[in-house]
């Protein structure tokens, strides 16, 4: 169903250089880092706003990490996950696992990103400006190297179709280990029903699609919906995470981006939504996929 869309996963590993302080959740430092390792290699004129540049359309870091908007929106081909997230302090020789996923466009500049990842050692960590060695980069999925000791396998960069496998399932339940933002009106979201989730994937499967490939996704975005209605919410839990992250369009340099970890369970027909939400586990849900967030886990009774 969803093999238009092109994918690879870049898991990246780093080892700390010297002792110091990182934000528990790495995702924002990391994606402000590869975004300067990528600003520096292509934009010609870094002190404008990529939305106001006449180069935009023709820019390969606009294109690759900063989609300025248009018809789809801003969105930006990739999501970032942290393995083990939560770790504060750091020390000469800890390890820093994270997983760079490409789609559509984005998967075929692989080797755009991957140049990212080995100059984004040359760079500072986080406000103490740590720094850190790029040990190795495989592709998720196969476990074939990349990248190791200065030596590329640009071989194993081929991205693949996103293949679903379909079941049938009367339960299901998601587990969010990274801050979740979903957000209406400014108001971050107490509950979520099955529906709400539904749209919010569907909003982005379809924004990502009309931004990144080349295909016309087209479906009954309200029969999805009226079906997602009636199916019910047995159980969930949630707990508000406090998250700011530096901006520089911000007065103070500080954006705060309230957000919740926790789990739902949900009970229904389930059979037909299973593919859209296995999408989602890769493309994530809500607001900040490229710095880590909505990301989870899923599990069904068969």
């Amino acid at each position: 169903m969803f093999e238009f869309i092109k994918i690879i996963t870049l898991r990246a590993t780093y080892e700390c250089q010297e002792e110091g302080g990182l934000p528990a959740y790495l995702g924002s430092t990391i994606r402000g880092i590869l975004g300067h390792c990528l600003r520096d290699s292509f934009c010609e004129y870094p002190r404008r706003r990529c939305y106001r540049c006449e180069r935009k359309d023709a820019c390969t870091y606009v294109r690759c990490f900063s989609n300025t908007g248009g018809e789809a929106g801003a969105v930006n081909p990739f999501t970032l996950y942290v393995h083990g997230g939560g770790k504060e302090n750091w020390k000469k020789g800890d390890v820093c696992i994270f997983d760079l996923t490409l789609f559509g466009n984005g998967a075929e500049q692989a080797g755009v990103y991957l140049d990212a990842l080995i100059a984004a050692e040359q760079k500072g960590w986080g406000a103490a400006r740590l720094s850190f060695r790029l040990i190795q980069v495989i592709e998720a999925e196969t476990g074939n190297m990349i990248y190791v000791d200065g030596k590329r396998w640009i071989c194993n960069l081929s991205p693949r179709p996103l293949q679903i496998v379909e079941r049938n399932a009367s339960y299901a339940n998601l587990f969010f280990d990274t801050p979740l933002r979903i957000v209406s009106g400014d108001k971050l979201f107490e509950t979520l029903p099955f529906d709400l989730l539904i749209q919010f994937l569907i909003r982005r499967i379809s924004l990502l699609t009309t931004a990144h490939t080349e295909f016309q996704l087209e479906w009954d975005e309200a029969g999805l919906l009226e079906e997602a209605g009636k199916i019910r919410t047995i159980s969930e839990y949630w707990r508000e995470i406090p998250f700011e992250r530096y901006s520089m369009n911000r007065k103070n340099g500080k954006l705060e981006l309230p957000s919740k970890t926790g789990w739902v369970l949900y009970e229904g027909d389930l059979s037909t939504f299973v593919p859209i939400l296995e999408v989602g586990r890769y493309l994530r849900l809500g607001k900040g996929a490229t710095i880590g967030f909505g990301h989870y886990e899923i599990s069904y009774d068969r």
